[in-house]
């Protein structure tokens, strides 16, 4: 007599999984083209993928580190079989402004066998370049063109412009007659940083032939390697002539007595970012409506939060937004005004509120003509989870005539969805939740209400099928778009047809989305 029991199947795998994809930050929207750096100091995006053949793979892990061993706010983040995440930090764990930053992932699999991989370098710069200036010598002469026209070329002499972060990779410079435009150096002239002395030098040809004791307004400002701009530095100069009918001579700046330019009392010879106090003026401001604007056929601006590639209503930064805005007729942004403005605040408070020390500080940042901008907050001051924001910009269609634009509030959600208690993904028929099947040819898995997001909203789910927790070894994770409200998710999985579906079905609505895909099922 005898008894016998036999044991569960096991699947030998003696191989740590391999990398198909090494780990890399994701700055697609962070970052200066082709920069691999970043501005955004609170958000981390990272993708990576991993792969074994024999068992699946059950668990990744995510360091973040530096090259001085400094501590990180992201030490030991442990994933299931996802290939990507996306890490908000609140104001109290941001990244170091000049730190290098790299991730090392580890993905283990059912055996216990793990292998690693790290990012490149990762450089952390949420400061814009500290503000410098104009500085004597500046100097002009005549010359005639290929058409034999008299016209004027300007050397001028700029310092301290500095960025210890990521270093300074152009300087802009325009020349006018008036503040902020850049009629005489026909747009905005761009300089490389290619001279590391403290003083730089450039010439300018200009479009108009100056004459002496004109007077003509300079302005530069410097852009970084990871895309921020600096502020505005502004001065008035004389055109000096050397003798009475030279063809040469100096450019003065004229440092005290200067005009006022704007009904805000704007003015070159001021601290910078600050009004003309002791200068009185006649001038009133006339804040225009959009109607007003268009009834002298003025051109109107559409606001919006984002950068011109990335229109954004929701954001999960804690430090950092941007903006950009548009004619709404299509035409070219900067003509017919002579500077735009912008702002941030709280959504139905005033201009700034939440964002600037409004008894202390200007909420209006001057932009000249550029029609777009990113935003840092410095430390101490953060975006409010679950807090509606606002972007305002002021164009200016006069010395004294401006009207106020803004965008639509955009949401700061820095929490992911969460999974409701007492719901649970239905497999099956969606009727019944079933543990055993007796066809083979597909599967369908039903959700109502599973997931919860009161800040903003779910934009897709990720499906995979697997057989056993964590795996996805019968159709790799899928990304569905989230296109119905109040629904009934269903994900149809056919073996023969090679489709998945996705049904959203509510009283609101129907649809029907078909997504193609190419795996072996069963």
């Amino acid at each position: 007599m005898n008894v016998s029991k036999t044991c569960d199947i096991f699947v030998v795998d003696d191989s740590p999984p391999v990398v198909r994809k090494s780990p890399t930050f994701l700055v697609t929207y962070n970052s200066a083209h082709g920069k691999f750096s970043q501005w955004e100091k609170s958000i981390i995006r990272l993708e990576w993928e991993f792969a074994d053949d024999i068992s699946p793979l059950v668990r990744h892990e995510i360091s973040l580190k530096t090259h001085h061993e400094g501590h990180t706010p992201i030490e030991h983040l442990i994933l299931g079989s996802e290939r990507h995440v996306t890490v908000s930090l609140d104001g109290k764990n941001w990244l170091n402004d000049g730190d290098k930053y790299y991730a090392v992932v580890t993905s283990c699999n059912a055996a216990g066998l793990c292998s690693s991989d790290r990012t490149p370098d990762l450089l952390i710069d949420s400061t814009p370049p500290h503000l410098g200036g104009f500085k004597p010598p500046m100097t002009w002469t005549h010359f005639n063109d290929s058409n034999g026209n008299i016209i004027t070329n300007v050397t001028l002499t700029w310092y301290g412009f500095h960025d210890q972060e990521s270093g300074i990779e152009h300087f802009y410079i325009t020349v006018s007659r008036f503040y902020g435009l850049d009629e005489l150096s026909t747009g905005v002239i761009t300089v490389s940083n290619s001279n590391q002395s403290e003083e730089i030098r450039a010439s300018i040809t200009l479009s108009e032939k100056l004459l002496a004791d004109d007077r003509i307004v300079l302005s530069i400002w410097s852009h970084n390697n990871v895309g921020l701009n600096s502020s505005i530095s502004r001065i008035t100069v004389t055109v000096i002539s050397s003798t009475t009918s030279s063809g040469y001579g100096i450019l003065e700046i004229e440092k005290h007595s200067c005009d006022v330019h704007f009904c805000n009392k704007d003015c070159t010879c001021a601290v910078i970012g600050r009004p003309c106090v002791d200068v009185s003026t006649n001038l009133t401001c006339i804040n225009m409506s959009q109607e007003e604007a268009l009834a002298q056929n003025l051109p109107v601006f559409n606001v919006y939060a984002g950068l011109p590639h990335e229109v954004l209503n929701t954001s999960a930064s804690s430090a950092c937004l941007s903006g950009h805005w548009s004619r709404t007729d299509g035409g070219i942004v900067s003509q017919n005004i002579r500077r735009f403005e912008w702002s941030i605040g709280i959504f139905n408070k005033s201009v700034g509120d939440g964002i600037y020390d409004l008894q202390l500080e200007n909420p209006w940042t001057d932009i000249g003509l550029r029609s777009e901008f990113i935003h840092c907050m410095p430390i101490n001051r953060t975006f409010i989870h679950e807090t509606e924001y606002v972007v305002y910009v002021r164009a200016w269609y006069e010395a004294n005539e401006y009207a106020l634009f803004e965008s639509y509030p955009i949401m700061i959600d820095q929490t992911g969805p969460s999974g409701r208690r007492g719901r649970y993904i239905r497999e099956g028929n969606c009727i019944q939740d079933l543990d055993f099947i007796d066809w083979t040819d597909s599967i369908i898995a039903c959700w109502d209400g599973v997931f919860n997001e009161p800040q903003s909203r779910i934009d897709h789910f990720s499906v995979s099928v697997g057989t056993s927790p964590h795996s996805k070894n019968t159709i790799s994770m899928k990304r569905i778009k989230y296109i119905c409200s109040y629904a009934d998710v269903v994900a149809f999985f056919s073996k023969y047809r090679g489709y998945m579906f996705l049904m959203c079905v509510s009283t609101a609505d129907i649809c029907v989305v078909v997504f193609n895909y190419f795996s072996t099922f069963f």
